[in-house]
């Protein structure tokens, strides 16, 4: 079992409780309601199957049982319609006792009871799940009901349980929306429709400036109109809208959730429109070198099946079909490629010596997509994946926020100051690939062929989208992180101590604190880093470790000649967004040699590059 796979979150469950007992006062008012919140039925999420484990160990009762636990009207926390008195366990539920706040309350709660609205929704806080890889199931082994409410959504009536929301997933640091949503709503701006930037470069927002008569509701509105355009434009549906507005959530902290969303989604469920729903059969089935035989001899008489997955494709990308090119499914680029041996080789190698075999035993074998990755340097560093997409992303940041002021007196008046907000614009960009093979590997066709094939292609792509996510020049390509505006600098040439904390200073200052931190730079300004040291006439080197992988400063650090020369970047690797839309668009060129048989064939990958918060990184330059 792996635990904690999605570390920290909070979700809504609605349940059609079995029992539901009211009691009530000389005047048949409601005096309390008691019934069901909460039960073990397993759920198909997003990310999997959901089960939420009813065991004393598993429920944190604490806040149910301390009067801290309110009992609210469609999950709005401005809508309290009494408390939980007491809460317990009992044949894989949790049953709750809830008292009305005040005698309307009860009038209203009748109302409800009577009219048949008996559908209740709980908020929980989930601090570990366990995942069973076998089957995709999700156990939550520990979690926290912090909020009940009566809700006019109907559950599922077939099989007693529904789910009105979608998984939150929030840092370990959030505080508790009950607690927050009335600080956010007083301080936060709001955005505005989204405006639409120029060849997908971020693009400023104006700040929504508040009237001084705008009182708490429209204020609300505000806040809830740009929550709504968020989720719409992400495609992200109204059982999310719901959710970050019930919660209080503001606009930066919406933003954030939709990247953990987007990000969880593209890992359990992609949704490239390359992705056809084939089988692991079915795709193991599909051959790149089959599609190109084709090509070349202008006939897909023998590769039926990667004619009908390339056409769909085209079809789901409005793109005319095209003699020389061919589309390739998403669930390809994620199957593993086979290692070949011969039958001598499979007789001789055994795991149990090392020289004859053992050391292959942990051998991964990856498809084209994790090659890239796996390939690159900056994924290795922490920058966030967003795969699998659909259509364009587009993700809020915070660039100024408002100013405090100090009051002379308690009638002084407040100078009005606000947030601006500005938009990371991800849309797709075409990371081109060329090799040439063979007529002989190309009749080959094997899987020791096709992996020669996909190994070269996205050893180039990967190589390429890495480059451009360190210095891409945002011209017909990614805007990297060197020359991208925001970005710091720390002091230089020279590269030594004091300037390596510069650069964590430089972040510092823009209050950032790396989540993935670390230092990138080139073999020879790591070279450098080993032959200094921090403190003169010790053995104290800058760079600890070797050449490729060390450490700085108490950060991790990694060369790689995908740097510039004599250049370094330092920063919370976390923030680089890296989106891709899973669509592998082959081009094939059968006489790129004609007198010596060879073949050209050129892969195009779409994938974007976005930068969350540019003052997260600070880089150097002409080290010496």
């Amino acid at each position: 079992m792996k635990e904690e796979k999605i570390k920290v979150k909070e979700a809504y469950r609605r349940f059609i409780q079995g029992e539901f007992t009211l009691e009530r006062d000389a005047e048949k008012k409601i005096t309390s309601m008691t019934f069901s919140a909460s039960s073990e039925t397993p759920y198909e999420r997003w990310f999997g199957t959901e089960i939420l484990v009813h065991d004393k160990s598993a429920v944190r009762m604490d806040r149910a049982n301390g009067g801290a636990m309110p009992m609210l009207f469609n999950h709005n926390m401005n809508d309290p319609l009494g408390m939980i008195e007491k809460a317990w366990l009992q044949d894989g539920r949790m049953m709750v006792r809830a008292v009305p706040f005040s005698t309307d309350r009860m009038g209203e709660i009748q109302k409800m009871i009577d009219g048949g609205l008996r559908n209740v929704s709980i908020a929980y806080r989930i601090n570990k799940i366990e995942e069973n890889t076998k089957n995709d199931e999700f156990r939550v082994t520990d979690w926290e009901p912090f909020e009940v409410s009566i809700v006019t959504v109907p559950a599922d009536p077939t099989v007693g349980i529904g789910r009105e929301y979608e998984v939150r997933m929030l840092r370990s640091d959030h505080k508790p929306a009950e607690a927050a949503a009335e600080a956010e709503l007083q301080r936060r701006s709001v955005m505005p429709e989204e405006p639409k930037p120029a060849n997908g470069a971020a693009a400023v927002i104006e700040p929504v400036t508040p009237k001084p008569e705008l009182n708490a509701t429209q204020y609300e509105e505000r806040r809830v109109h740009a929550i709504k355009n968020l989720c719409r434009m992400n495609k992200l549906d109204e059982k999310f809208e719901q959710m970050f507005i019930g919660q209080g959530l503001s606009v930066e902290d919406v933003s954030e959730e939709i990247l953990r969303v987007i990000e969880q989604r593209g890992k359990n469920n992609p949704q490239s429109v390359a992705k056809l729903g084939l089988s692991s059969k079915e795709a193991g089935g599909f051959s790149w070198l089959r599609a190109i035989g084709a090509i070349v001899s202008n006939s897909w008489a023998n590769a039926p099946f990667e004619l009908e997955c390339s056409r769909e494709i085209s079809k789901r990308l409005n793109r005319a079909a095209d003699p020389h090119k061919f589309f390739i499914p998403f669930e390809v680029l994620e199957r593993p490629m086979p290692i070949m041996r011969s039958q001598h080789d499979k007789r001789d190698l055994t795991v149990g010596t090392d020289s004859a075999g053992g050391y292959l035993k942990d051998t991964q074998n990856m498809g084209f997509i994790d090659l890239l990755r796996n390939r690159s340097v900056v994924f290795r560093m922490g920058a966030r994946r967003l795969s699998g997409l659909v259509g364009n992303v587009t993700i809020p940041r915070q660039s100024a926020a408002g100013t405090m002021y100090w009051l002379a007196t308690e009638a002084t008046a407040v100078t009005e100051s606000q947030q601006t907000f500005e938009q990371v614009s991800l849309s797709p960009n075409n990371a081109a690939a060329y090799t040439e093979i063979s007529r002989q590997l190309l009749l080959q066709s094997n899987p020791g062929a096709e992996e020669i094939v996909t190994n070269d292609l996205s050893a180039i792509v990967a190589l390429g989208v890495d480059k451009a996510a360190l210095a891409g020049t945002g011209t017909e390509q990614p805007q990297g992180i060197i020359g991208a505006s925001g970005v710091g600098t720390f002091s230089g040439p020279t590269f030594n101590y004091d300037a390596a904390l510069d650069a964590q200073v430089d972040v510092a200052v823009a209050n950032a604190r790396p989540v993935q931190g670390g230092y990138v730079t080139t073999p020879a300004v790591a070279k450098l880093g080993m032959t200094r040291q921090r403190f003169s006439s010790t053995d104290t080197p800058l760079w600890v470790g070797n050449l490729w992988d060390g450490t700085v400063a108490g950060f991790v650090a990694m060369s790689s000649n995908q740097m510039g020369s004599a250049t370094m970047i330092f920063g919370d690797w976390n923030e680089l967004l890296i989106a891709e839309w899973g669509v592998l668009e082959v081009d094939v060129n059968p006489y790129a040699n004609f007198q010596a048989g060879i073949i050209g064939v050129r892969c195009m990958y779409s994938v974007d590059v976005g930068i969350k918060h540019p003052a997260a990184f600070s880089t150097m330059s002409s080290i010496v």
